[in-house]
């Protein structure tokens, strides 16, 4: 019976890891997505019975003097 050696330098290790953080990174985004795509639509709000009165415009800058 053969034994087989498997070695990895550290670079290995570390495109390794970037890799699977990678892989995760894109798996909860396409489960965000897909979430998006299977969510019930939501209820259309009914129209508010009465509307907030306008705002006035700010008021205008003192004027100033002329100097002399």
């Amino acid at each position: 019976m053969s034994q087989y050696v498997f070695t990895m330098s550290s670079r290995m290790v570390a495109i390794t890891a970037a890799c699977l953080v990678l892989l995760c990174v894109l798996l909860f985004l396409m489960g965000i997505e897909i979430g998006k795509l299977l969510a019930p639509a939501p209820a259309i709000a009914a129209p508010a019975q009465q509307q907030a009165p306008p705002q006035s415009p700010p008021p205008a800058p003192a004027p100033v003097a002329p100097a002399q």
